[in-house]
């Protein structure tokens, strides 16, 4: 027999499906990329697509530090003195305690008689009162469609999320448990007369209405609605509240599941590098790079060596337990060596908890891994991935509390660990992730080989606050 076939078999044996198809792109100088000639047919995801869209914006709300309008039309006045919190979800926060009455007011927005979005990151600390806490509220007079009210409401079995035009009116299926960062889109559609409420991106409630908001005066409130309770005050917001955006347009469902769940997303191009084009501007830095003039998209960046890395800062969903996550990125190594992507508490890589999550083993082979409390798990690619150029491989990993722990190489499940059900993050502060170097910090180390550093090229990286489908993964790969 041929001793290239006989090879080629052994391979097969050995290494499974995925070791034959990276000995043979090698081999024929062709990379198992989107580039191939293998057709995928992925079925209809939300990702790669243009969903995110700052058009028609009324009012937004960063929370950082000021009660001021990013439209600079509907700066907020604060009653009672609310505060600010460093660990916002998106920077600082907006705290408002309950017990100090504490709301904020602007002018009239023009809700009436036209399709609106709402959209808001909220984190409740509790329940103080025994039904309603007002999120935000258009309630000139409690009568029929003239009091636009988003609130949490308990009718009797815990709060839920509650969307009104006072007799129209939808509620959330789920109970809202308190001290958990939700992303929450309250949305109504004028030309089907249609609320809905989305919690972190997910459909809760549909309701048809008879009629749309009829008002044409009154002031926007925050953290307060004061005409719906019998008792004036006894609805007032227990929690923090970031990044509270309003715009007068139906966001589509795949939009908001991308406002809710796309953490970041850095194509690399060379002309915004360290732009985040996620819905949420994470600031970034990087030292000691170059831009490859071909990446897998347009440009990438390049990791040159010891000092070289990529830091973004403010990843709220790597400090919750069990928040499902996904990590995608395209590598071109030069060499199989070093971190790839590194989730510190500190901008140095260490701090009281830090962990290389994606990168190389000792021998060359691709490790993702997670903390699950007790110990590192980690699963390991079966064979090692091309090299250089012209050669780009898709690596995603991702975890969820159902399917464990996964690792996908272009486009194929090479790896997992479904009984890694538990995962257990570093605490209610945002975290650094670090592309290309863990700095040698002292950390959890596990199967990958943290004192080396990444060199080669890295394209369209981005992070995920939930598990990405087989189907996500391959519209990414083929994208």
């Amino acid at each position: 027999m041929c001793p290239i076939l006989t090879a080629l078999i052994l391979a097969l044996l050995a290494a499974g499906i995925y070791g034959l198809i990276t000995l043979l792109a090698n081999k024929a100088g062709t990379t198992s990329t989107a580039t191939s000639t293998t057709p995928y047919v992925c079925n209809f995801t939300c990702l790669n697509q243009s969903w995110i869209s700052s058009a028609n914006v009324l009012a937004l709300w960063p929370f950082d530090g000021t009660f001021i309008d990013s439209t600079f039309t509907y700066n907020a006045t604060p009653a009672n003195s609310p505060t600010f919190v460093s660990n916002g979800y998106l920077n600082q926060a907006l705290s408002f305690n309950a017990n100090q009455s504490q709301s904020l007011v602007t002018s009239y927005i023009p809700l009436a008689s036209t399709s609106f979005t709402i959209d808001v990151w909220l984190y409740p600390t509790g329940f103080p009162y025994y039904a309603d806490h007002s999120i935000l509220g258009l309630c000139p007079a409690l009568l029929p469609n003239e009091c636009l009210h988003l609130i949490f409401r308990d009718s009797g079995s815990g709060s839920h999320l509650h969307f009104g035009f006072y007799y129209d009116d939808c509620d959330g299926a789920t109970i809202i448990s308190p001290n958990n960062w939700i992303y929450v889109t309250f949305v109504f559609d004028i030309s089907t007369m249609t609320q809905w409420i989305y919690l972190n991106g997910v459909l809760e409630c549909s309701q048809t209405v008879s009629s749309n908001l009829l008002f044409s005066t009154g002031s926007v409130t925050i953290g307060l609605v004061p005409n719906l309770e019998g008792v004036p005050g006894d609805d007032y917001f227990q929690g923090y509240i970031d990044t509270l955006k309003i715009s007068n347009r139906v966001k589509s469902a795949c939009e908001i599941l991308e406002d809710a769940t796309l953490a970041c997303r850095f194509p690399f191009d060379s002309t915004n590098t360290l732009v985040d084009f996620g819905p949420n501007s994470v600031s970034a830095n990087a030292y000691s790079y170059s831009v490859l003039p071909v990446g897998h998209t347009l440009q990438a960046i390049r990791f040159n060596g010891t000092n070289s890395y990529f830091q973004a800062s403010g990843f709220t969903q790597f400090s919750i337990n069990d928040q499902p996550f996904s990590i995608s990125l395209w590598i071109q190594p030069i060499s199989r060596s070093g971190t790839l992507v590194h989730i510190s508490k500190s901008s140095t890589g260490a701090g009281s908890w830090c962990l290389s999550f994606i990168g190389f083993a000792p021998n060359g082979t691709l490790v993702a891994q997670i903390y699950d409390g007790t110990a590192i798990v980690s699963i390991i690619a079966p064979t090692v991935i091309p090299l250089s150029s012209p050669y780009w491989t898709h690596i995603v990993q991702t975890w969820s509390s159902t399917n464990g722990l996964r690792l996908y190489i272009d486009n194929i499940l090479v790896a997992s660990e479904p009984s890694a059900v538990t995962f257990v993050a570093s605490s209610i502060t945002p975290n650094y992730v670090t592309l290309a170097n863990s700095f040698s910090a002292t950390c959890l180390t596990g199967g990958i080989n943290i004192s080396n550093h990444y060199v080669g090229g890295v394209d369209d990286f981005r992070i995920y606050s939930r598990e990405l489908s087989a189907n996500d993964v391959c519209t990414l790969y083929v994208g």
